[in-house]
């Protein structure tokens, strides 16, 4: 046995074992293509039929063609269907030696083709699996096919329809990837487009050539058949398609992480093979990015995580490719937007390396001889690179997980360098230049300045002048007066009152509050020569003019909050002092506004003014400060006795620090607010420098940064003020009452009520207000807030309470403006024409006019309606993801409001709904109790949770909906949406419930047209309930045929069902099989006929069909069974006529003497045919010519 024959004895082997294993062994399957591609000629003589006969069994059988004993097999049949596109594809894509290239290669290839025709015209109705395989076989075939025809240069007619038939299905594919909603299927378009993307256009000119076997400048200009420039067309429009398919809130379905990956991978890749679109793609990619990052609704945290994390890394290996050096700085851009420790490590891995790199350059001069000085001034002279040279460093360091072969390319590219002669510059000189051009951009500079100063107006000059001397006059004064205070003024030392008679600690009183007085001038003074300097131009160097005190400390150290720092501390001496001596004389002594404590008040404002006007700069100060005041009230005050939101009156330690804070609060909030309404201000869309727009960076992704870190001063505050009143929290409304300050405010709120809980219930009341605010960005973000506490919170039932108020109040606004509406259209109608209409044709347009004018008012009005009520019910709705049983406040109110109020109530709660699609069993309890009145919500649930057609619904949903039908009698809408998660058995019993709803009308029409299209869509890893044929079967089941002319308006609905491209959902040959196997069935209705009579007319099928059907009839002596069959045949025979004339032979005189009596055109028909017979065989038909 020769070597060729035991290899072919092995695979028929691996075969069979695989193909009669139940289910088919894939694994054996997967080692016999092993084998075929080690021995390829095993492909070309036996093994392409076989893998051809495997996957045309599957189509055959699934698109109702085949023999449908096979339908219950299909999950066996479909592993090798799957196993024979591998075949073919490896077959065809694989080039044969030259005598099979122009002999049965072509003859392969067609099948090959004809085959995945097929397929790809019954989408919806093939396995996946098998959809995909082809998809992904066509995708290699593209560029074989059209390397073939340009290599083989002959006139061979064959090759030129492989081309025009491979062009037409890479048209279907391009529509399927722009209609597709599956994304297993979409993984595999996307790299059909990358293909065309890459082979479809030219190769740029760069020093490292891409890897790609095929280009746009491989194809020749003149080709009989290949049209170069329509060609180079599919390749742009394949590129912009890429980029089209990254998913948005438009196109949510296809928000799977592995097909976004994918799609990131394809245009990567396509940057890295064309350069020359890197800055185009890589703006759009950016572009999308910053949007589905800033979008709530489009994917999960989780998803942009992975979505982020795989971009990063894609961009940072195409970074470190050799030839991208050209394009570096878009990158560059790019990858510092996004961030990631990947593109940080990379950074700091080349400050490694060039560090390295410079030690070892030093070690290596040191060891090195000195060179005479003619050779020194030689090397001093080397030649310097342009900065486009430098670039190619980026090639020299491999990315994390890059290949390692970029190292190897760099070394090569060097040695190249050297051997033309180029000599390299090491980084010691690179540096010195470096050195010497900063040096110059400063002298240049500072030479500007001077020219700059030198070009003032004298006018200017004098004003400068004189600020400056009024300055050095208050320096001069405020040091005479520091001195004196210094030298006249004695220790003061806290005495102690229980050792001091009455007059002694009122004079102590007395002399602290003095020595506030005294302090507080001395501090004005201070302040003000502080903002004289702070006028002084930068121009005049301060430090130059600095002065030294008689404490040693100079005026530009914290003087001047130090000595604000020490007025206070007096203040609060003040009021110990004060408590002391009241608490040695037991008495209570007066601080009314006529004593000296408003005095003592007034000294310290000039303090908080000074802290007002700069709450930012002096933060730190205003906290020290606050600290004191409260130490002041904890030391007089020890257990808090006094209510400390109700101070005895305004002189008080307690009121003087309730008014500190709460004024300090008022000027960080606004500061605060001034600061988000300019960053707000700032457009993003337009404003980018000409860097950036070079560079193709995006600005959108820096503006979502600021957006999410909002400022913390605001918090800092709530956080640190050592005490601070609920009520001060109703400065905050002013941010969440203005769009540009609402992130502030809610952002603060949110993390202040869980940092401070004793503000907890103020901050919860002031989001729940604003949870129903008109400004979206508003009453989003309070939601969120408000829900992070809900349930696990004991204010949860309250939350709960505002949401159904809030949910109430809405819905009877909703319902007087429905009620407002409808009076308008009545008036509208009721509205008397002047002058009146002259006929009937100004009377018709009149009222047409007063259709559209209603019609206008409707849709305008319900719009506001719908805007109205979704403020007020967002907040109950998010509570009802973590709630679902609240939605039966939804239910209830559904079932009393109007049906204008409820169209918006199925609008509003859409997302919600889409949003449980993978958790469906939550919402189940809710949706088998719903309330009488509310069918209609609860079918828009149902239909939501199913509407996604590439998904299984969920077994629990199913179950629920049906056990709820049954218990409930609800009519067969409600399983409309469910058939694609049952099995067969029990969408066959079904099946009459959804024909019954047919009742003229095109709505009943348009849900049995998704019935059928639910029962016959197959799924991912899941073929479909029932095949086309099986379908149209039990379409003729005695219960369904037992509804009569809805069953018949069922078979016309089944037969004009077509694809979104115009054509049959159906094929012909579907009723071709059915009426095959109906006519075998012992039970015959007239249904039958009836499907036979659409067959014949509206898909011209073959004549012969009927009467082989109409002749089993006589066979069967179908006029001593039914009577409405005996009509139906009656009426068939007289339709299908002349062709049915041939049977007259073979009906009795007596059964054809009822049809003539049934019929009475018949009988002519009858007779013209028989007065044809020679006269011995019309004897038998005399009585027709009586």
């Amino acid at each position: 046995m020769s070597e060729k024959e035991k290899v072919l004895k092995k695979a028929d082997g691996l075969y069979s074992e695989a193909v009669h294993e139940t289910p088919p062994n894939r694994t054996k399957l997967d080692h016999l293509v092993d084998l075929l591609c080690d021995h390829p000629q095993l492909l070309y003589e036996k093994f392409f039929d076989k893998g051809h006969e495997a996957a045309s069994i599957v189509v055959d059988v699934w698109h109702g063609t085949g023999d449908m004993n096979a339908d219950d097999n299909l999950s066996i049949l479909t592993p090798p269907a799957a196993w024979g596109w591998t075949v073919m594809e490896e077959t065809v894509c694989h080039a044969p030696p030259r005598e099979l290239m122009e002999t049965k290669y072509p003859e392969l290839a067609q099948k090959f083709l004809k085959l995945a025709e097929h397929t790809l015209e019954h989408v919806e109705s093939t396995p996946g699996l098998i959809v995909r395989r082809s998809v992904q076989a066509l995708t290699r075939f593209w560029p074989e096919i059209i390397n073939a025809c340009i290599s083989l240069k002959t006139t061979n007619p064959v090759w030129k329809q492989l081309y025009e038939k491979m062009l037409e299905l890479a048209q279907v594919l391009m529509q399927m990837s722009e209609r597709s909603d599956d994304p297993a299927l979409q993984m595999h378009l996307v790299k059909f487009l990358e293909t065309e993307a890459t082979v479809f256009t030219p190769v740029p000119e760069l020093g490292a050539s891409p890897r790609s076997t095929l280009n746009l400048d491989m194809l020749p200009t003149a080709h009989p058949y290949i049209d170069k420039n329509a060609l180079a067309k599919r390749g742009e429009r394949a590129r912009q398609q890429l980029v089209r398919l990254l998913p948005s809130s438009d196109h949510m379905r296809l928000c799977n992480t592995s097909f976004i990956t994918a799609i990131i991978n394809s245009i990567v890749y396509l940057m890295n093979l064309r350069p020359q679109f890197c800055q185009d793609l890589l703006e759009r990619l950016t572009n999308w990015y910053a949007v589905i990052n800033s979008s709530e609704q489009t994917m999960t945290h989780l998803q942009l995580v992975i979505i982020s994390k795989a971009l990063r890394i894609a961009l940072l290996h195409l970074y470190t490719r050799r030839y991208m050096g050209a394009y570096s700085e878009v990158l560059e851009s790019t990858l510092d937007t996004l961030g990631g420790p990947e593109w940080i490590r990379w950074q700091e891995q080349q400050a490694r390396e060039r560090e390295r790199r410079q030690r070892q350059r030093a070690r290596e001069r040191e060891q090195a001889p000195r060179l005479p000085e003619a050779e020194g001034a030689h090397h001093s002279a080397r030649w310097v690179p342009a900065p486009e040279d430098g670039q190619e460093d980026l090639a020299y360091q491999p990315a994390p997980g890059a290949d390692t072969d970029v190292g190897m390319q760099s070394s090569d590219s060097t040695g190249a360098k050297r051997a033309a002669g180029t000599i390299d510059v090491d980084d010691d000189d690179e540096e010195k230049q470096m050195r010497l051009l900063e040096e110059s951009a400063k002298r240049v500079k500072l030479e500007e300045d001077k020219e700059k100063e030198a070009s003032m107006q004298p006018l200017e000059e004098e004003k400068r002048l004189q600020r400056h001397q009024r300055a050095q006059a208050v320096d001069r004064e405020m040091e005479d007066e520091m001195q004196k205070a210094l030298l006249s003024e004695k220790q003061f030392d806290l005495p102690i009152m229980d050792s001091m008679p009455l007059e002694t600690r009122q004079e102590h009183v007395i002399e602290a509050i003095r020595r506030v007085a005294a302090g507080s001038e001395q501090l004005r003074k201070f302040i003000e020569h502080k903002r004289i300097l702070h006028d002084v131009p930068s121009s005049l160097n301060l430090i130059q003019h600095q002065k030294v005190l008689a404490n040693g400390l100079s005026t530009n150290s914290k003087v001047l909050e130090d000595s604000m720092v020490m007025l206070v501390r007096l203040v609060s001496n003040c009021y110990i002092v004060f408590y002391e001596a009241k608490s040695a004389d037991e008495a209570d002594p007066d601080m009314g506004p006529s004593t000296q404590w408003g005095e003592l008040h007034a000294c310290i404002d000039q303090i908080l003014q000074s802290i007002i006007d700069s709450p930012r700069t002096h933060y730190e100060l205003a906290m020290i400060l606050l600290y004191e005041l409260w130490m002041s009230v904890v030391i007089t005050d020890p257990e808090l006795k006094r209510a400390p939101d109700k101070p005895e009156n305004k002189y008080t330690v307690l009121a003087l620090y309730l008014q500190w804070c709460e004024s300090i609060f008022d000027a960080i909030v606004k500061s605060s607010m001034e600061l988000a309404a300019a960053s707000e201000s700032v457009p993003t869309s337009t404003q980018t420098t000409g860097a950036d727009s070079a560079n193709g960076a995006a600005v959108v992704p820096q503006q979502q940064q600021q957006q999410q870190q909002p400022d913390e001063l605001i918090l800092n505050f709530i956080k640190d003020a050592p005490y601070l009143l609920p009520a001060h929290l109703l400065k905050i409304e002013e941010c969440l009452k203005s769009p540009k300050t609402a992130l502030l405010g809610f952002t603060t709120l949110e993390r202040a009520i869980e940092l401070r809980p004793s503000i907890f219930n103020a901050g919860l009341d002031i989001l729940l207000t604003y949870s129903a605010h008109p400004e979206r960005a508003t009453r989003v973000g309070c939601i969120r807030a408000v829900k992070k506490h809900y349930p696990n919170s004991l204010s949860a039932q309250r939350i709960v309470t505002v949401a159904n108020t809030s949910f109430d109040i809405g819905m009877k606004g909703a319902s007087t403006r429905a009620t407002e509406l409808e009076k308008k259209v009545k008036d509208i109608f009721e509205r008397v024409d002047e002058p009146a209409p002259e006929n009937e044709e100004k009377s018709a347009e009149a009222i047409e006019k007063k259709k559209a004018e209603a019609l206008t008012l409707r849709k305008q009005e319900e719009q506001s309606i719908e805007s109205g009520l979704v403020i007020h019910m967002e907040l109950l709705l998010a509570l009802s993801t973590k709630n679902v049983e609240l939605l039966s406040t939804v239910f209830e109110a559904y079932k009393k409001a109007m049906p204008t109020v409820q169209i918006a109530v199925r609008r509003i709660i859409t997302p919600l709904i889409k949003s449980m699609v993978n958790t469906p069993t939550k919402i189940i309890p809710v949706l088998t109790n719903f309330p009488t009145g509310s069918e209609t919500l609860a079918l828009r649930i149902i239909y939501l949770l199913c509407v996604d057609g590439a998904r299984v619904p969920a077994k629990e949903l199913v179950q629920a909906v049906l056990s709820m039908c049954d218990k409930r009698k609800l009519d067969g809408n409600f399983i409309v949406f469910i058939f694609g998660g049952m099995d067969r058995e029990e969408a066959l019993r079904r099946l009459p419930i959804v024909v019954s709803l047919l009742n003229n009308s095109e709505g009943s029409r348009v849900m049995l047209r998704e019935s059928f299209a639910r029962l016959t869509t197959s799924y991912l890893n899941r073929p479909s309930v029932l095949s086309p044929t099986q379908l149209l079967m039990g379409l003729h089941d005695p219960s369904v045929a037992a509804l009569g002319n809805k069953a018949m308006e069922a078979i016309s609905v089944y037969e004009s069902m077509t694809k979104p491209d115009g054509t049959h959902m159906f094929s012909t040959a579907v009723f071709d099989t059915a009426l095959k196997l109906l006519s075998e069935q012992e039970h015959m209705t007239s249904l039958m006929l009836h499907t036979a009579d659409v067959y014949y007319r509206q898909r011209n099928g073959p004549v012969g069909t009927v009467i082989k059907l109409l002749q089993k009839l006589i066979e069967r002596k179908v006029w001593h069974q039914d009577e409405s069959l005996m009509k139906a045949f009656v009426h068939s025979f007289r339709v299908m006529q002349p062709g049915t004339l041939a049977l007259v032979k073979s009906i009795p005189q007596d059964v054809l003497k009822r049809m003539v009596e049934m019929d009475k055109d018949l009988a002519v028909s009858i007779r013209e045919y028989v007065g044809k017979m020679d006269e011995q065989a019309r004897k038998p038909y005399k009585w027709l010519f009586k």
